[in-house]
């Protein structure tokens, strides 16, 4: 092949390549953003119970929390709440030392075992409570509700079809108002995110003691939390 007809040959080619990127920048095309905001109530709830006790010797302070966190254990289970999840999330000892007149003086052993306790009865979780002020258990907090993994994959994709389908009512009246219809989808991506949704969510009640065991058990609402997504659509006219 001599020289001439090489250079012939490249020069085609790279005129294709230079029509064809032209031909592609000429689609007309819409490009707009479908939105999707809904408020979900959590469909679970955790809480942490612990027993924490201080004795001068050590055997001692390790028996009496684990009696308390075993009677707690044991009582949480006979209430029978739904998808009942427990889970041991602290076990520690260790000596108590204070300071007097500059120097760390020897105050006993400190016992603590937790009980992270997690159901779908978020309702339910008031009874822990009471189970746990009436063993004796002074540390009960980290109170929370989210969202179970089904949960959240399930409004995940129902709000991103919720936002698609806002997307595609939007380019119509848009295309329509113009005098256009659409065409195919050319590009789509999420760009939106979630306002904290699947994170557990904090929530708060009144102090408890084991001398003031309440007669009624506390009321705990889930509240409800807002998801957001967003998604943006190209998509060709004709």
């Amino acid at each position: 092949m001599d020289q001439a007809l090489r250079f012939a040959l490249v020069s085609g080619f790279f005129i294709c390549l230079a029509s064809s990127a032209f031909a592609e920048s000429e689609v007309r095309k819409v490009t707009v953003s479908g939105k999707c905001s809904r408020a979900i109530t959590p469909d679970r709830g955790a809480m942490i119970v612990t027993a924490e006790v201080r004795d001068d010797d050590l055997k001692t302070a390790s028996r009496r929390a684990t009696e308390a966190y075993d009677r707690t254990r044991d009582a949480v289970k006979k209430l029978n709440l739904k998808d009942l999840e427990l889970k041991t999330v602290e076990y520690s000892m260790g000596e108590v030392r204070e300071w007097e007149k500059s120097k760390a003086v020897f105050k006993g052993y400190r016992a603590r075992i937790g009980l992270r306790v997690s159901t779908s009865q978020v309702e339910r979780l008031g009874e822990v409570i009471v189970i746990a002020t009436r063993e004796g258990l002074k540390d009960v907090g980290a109170l929370q509700s989210f969202l179970s993994d089904a949960r959240q994959l399930s409004e995940q994709v129902g709000c991103l079809q919720e936002a698609a389908a806002n997307a595609r009512t939007k380019a119509e009246k848009l295309a329509g108002s113009l005098g256009a219809s659409l065409g195919e989808v050319l590009r789509i991506s999420e760009s939106g995110s979630t306002q904290d949704v699947f994170s557990p969510r904090m929530m708060s009640f009144g102090s408890r003691d084991s001398e003031t065991v309440p007669g009624n058990t506390p009321a705990i609402e889930a509240g409800q939390q807002t998801l957001t997504l967003a998604v943006e659509v190209s998509f060709a006219l004709k």
